[in-house]
């Protein structure tokens, strides 16, 4: 709650607008100074309005800044963690601050996401083709395949914004009904009934009679695993797991990044995409974590959300910053900021150097540096 308080000094009331902010188990008081009195009752109102945006804001970025890593379970490094998640923070509280902007480049999110889930599976339609179906019904593409391939997002995502649960054999079985409609309709939405092999690997996925068995194994360690794990590595974890299962005759990739998503939207994070022209690498981390080593698959995973996703972050920084410094608000928001722009487009750097050596990558490439 923003309130006003008075303090006399030698005869001057000064106003400050303040607000009490509980960061773990200690409370701080953000004050801000509004000016020398005396005010009206109706100009107090209007300052208490006008200020009270920003108060709430630094106090938002006060909670955020001195929030320590809480996951008990992770491979990627804590400082690594830290910043992803002060950067899902900061683009939580600037939404609202931002509405129109961010509804649009979350449109503009979920347009290319299914362009490029499809595009992975050698869907041949364009960006802007796709954009025509998805959001106008308009027919294009070479096949009524990959008109329905598209379409049958927009289904999906109208479903899911009315679904409120969680990870079940049910909802996994629904997202593939829904995305395999007018493709394969006689296999849409049940588990494979025969053995199969993954077309380019080695890798043999589990035979048939013991797909349902596996899902609900994997289905109880999510269970179990979401009150621990860093949830990009438990969506990352959960993706490479269900492509080993490989439930389903076809479809498999768009169900498996789907529930890779439902996870990070699940918790806070923004829709990743993985475009067309990143394929060669997302597939060849998915053949290592067929080995067993994740690594790759958690910094690929965790480059594209921190290059992508979180670009709003970057937008509306120099425009905080300059509302901080006009309005003289504290120099320490202003300090901590500029130090996570910074290892923002530092872990940018790392990511885009291994990206071209992801056979070979080792973790402890990740703690040269500040990350150790």
């Amino acid at each position: 709650m923003v309130y006003i308080i008075k303090k006399n000094v030698n005869g001057e009331i000064y106003y400050y607008l303040n607000h009490s902010v509980r960061m773990g188990g200690k409370v701080k008081t953000v004050s801000h100074y509004i000016g020398k009195g005396p005010f009206t009752q109706s100009q107090i109102e209007y300052l208490v309005r006008e200020k009270s945006q920003m108060i709430l804001l630094e106090a938002e970025f006060l909670k955020i800044f001195s929030k320590k890593l809480e996951y008990k379970e992770h491979i990627l490094p804590t400082s690594f963690i830290n910043i992803i998640e002060r950067l899902k923070e900061i683009n939580r509280i600037m939404a609202p601050f931002n509405k129109s902007y961010f509804e649009k480049f979350e449109e503009n999110l979920r347009l290319r996401y299914v362009h490029g889930s499809t595009a992975i599976e050698g869907n041949t339609l364009s960006l802007r083709e796709a954009q025509l179906i998805l959001e106008e019904d308009t027919p294009a593409g070479n096949t009524l395949r990959e008109m329905h391939e598209i379409l049958n997002y927009g289904d999906l995502f109208k479903f899911l914004r009315s679904y409120s649960g969680d990870i079940t054999l049910k909802l996994i079985l629904k997202i593939h009904e829904i995305l395999m409609k007018n493709i394969d309709d006689e296999n849409a939405g049940l588990l494979r009934n025969i053995d199969i092999s993954i077309s380019g690997s080695d890798y043999d996925p589990s035979p048939f009679p013991v797909l349902e068995d596996e899902l609900n194994i994997l289905i109880d360690w999510y269970k179990e695993k979401k009150l621990t794990m860093f949830p990009i590595e438990l969506a990352c974890h959960f993706h490479q797991k269900f492509v080993e299962i490989h439930p389903f005759i076809d479809g498999n990739g768009r169900v498996s990044r789907e529930l890779l998503n439902f996870i990070l939207l699940k918790n806070n994070y923004p829709r990743l995409v993985i475009p067309f022209d990143r394929r060669g690498v997302y597939l060849r981390c998915i053949d290592i974590g067929n080995s067993g080593e994740l690594t790759p698959f958690l910094i690929f995973i965790s480059g594209l959300l921190i290059q992508d996703s979180f670009k709003p972050v970057d937008i509306f920084f120099n425009q905080l910053k300059e509302k901080i410094k006009e309005e003289n608000y504290s120099i320490d928001i202003s300090n901590q900021l500029d130090e996570t722009m910074n290892d923002y487009k530092e872990i940018l750097e790392i990511i885009k150097g291994m990206e071209g050596r992801i056979e070979n990558l080792n973790l402890n490439e990740l703690r040269k540096g500040k990350w150790k």
